[in-house]
């Protein structure tokens, strides 16, 4: 059951609503990480901030590019907590392990609510702002391991100057080395199989994913060596975060990204016809992905688990 409140509302309506039984559940999940796994909230948090951060950048892009964003939400799954202001909804869902930002038309036949202006969707937006609000969620992860890794050389004692010099530094480093780390976990999946299997150990394998649980530990671990150690991590992960996202893989924003860049490119060739690229052709590609993150993000489950 949800309980909703209607507030007193000036101009636009705004729309609260709760459900008792999906917040009880949360907070009572939160108290028992905290008691049990401290270490886990941690991550929960630092994922937070990236979350709302990433999706904050595609909200503002879409919204400067002349879309009307539906829904803004950290989690998935049920809602705990939402209200709606300016025709978009915003929330926290169960399952805080990710987040969106809803857009119509994401596609060329995509149906549309009642009421809803063809104006306002992705795919009345032009090529260039569809490509700005795709890139804008991985630029501003990037964008923020820049700023934590200067204000960490701050914090440190160097210059303004030098200090931003290693943020980019740092910065660059990360990306290098996340987009090195995916080729190789690529190239080695057969021994990736073998560990997974027992026939192999862990040290045989030169890159894995890292599970909620492994990602937890090493939070826990950073955490204990102060504030510099807790913001250099979080840079780390803000930044994976973005590259990992620029992968041209459906359902990745790197996908989105080529296609608006792809049709960019063909309508200045040919602009007396009219481009636009189905994504939903491309919904079996997104299966495949998905799939294949659901199985590495299991496994690594079970080698963080079988390595506690």
């Amino acid at each position: 059951m949800v309980a909703r409140a209607e507030p007193v509302t000036t101009g636009d309506q705004q729309r609260f609503a709760a459900s008792p039984l999906w917040a009880g559940g949360a907070v009572v999940s939160l108290l028992l990480l905290g008691l049990f796994a401290p270490s886990g909230l941690l991550l929960l948090m630092f994922l937070g901030l990236i979350i709302l951060s990433h999706e904050g950048g595609h909200l503002l892009a879409a919204r400067a590019s002349g879309m009307k964003p539906t829904e803004f939400f950290w989690g998935f799954g049920p809602e705990v907590v939402a209200f709606t202001h300016n025709g978009c909804r915003y929330g926290i869902k169960a399952l805080f392990l990710g987040g969106y930002v809803k857009l119509e038309g994401m596609t060329p036949t995509s149906e549309l609510p009642d009421g809803f202006a063809e104006a306002g969707t992705y795919r009345a937006a032009s090529h260039r702002g569809r490509l700005a609000t795709i890139l804008a969620g991985p630029a501003v992860n990037i964008a923020t391991a820049v700023v934590t890794f200067t204000f960490v050389a701050l914090r440190k004692g160097d210059s303004m100057g030098a200090a931003v010099r290693i943020g980019f530094v740092n910065t660059w480093y990360v990306i290098e080395s996340t987009f090195a780390a995916l080729g190789v976990l690529f190239a080695n999946l057969g021994s990736y199989v073998n560990v997974i299997a027992g026939r192999a150990g862990t040290e045989d394998v030169p890159v894995r994913f890292l599970s909620p649980v492994g990602q937890a530990q090493v939070s826990g671990n950073v955490v204990e060596l102060g504030w510099n150690a807790s913001l250099m991590w979080l840079g780390i992960l803000s930044c994976a975060v973005g590259v990992i996202n620029l992968v041209p893989m459906p359902p990745l924003d790197g996908s989105h990204a080529l296609i608006a860049f792809g049709e960019g490119v063909a309508q200045r060739l040919f602009p007396n016809k009219k481009i636009a690229f189905n994504v939903a052709r491309m919904l079996p590609l997104a299966y495949i992905t998905v799939a294949v993150l659901v199985v590495l993000s299991l496994s690594a489950l079970v080698l963080d688990i079988r390595d506690l």
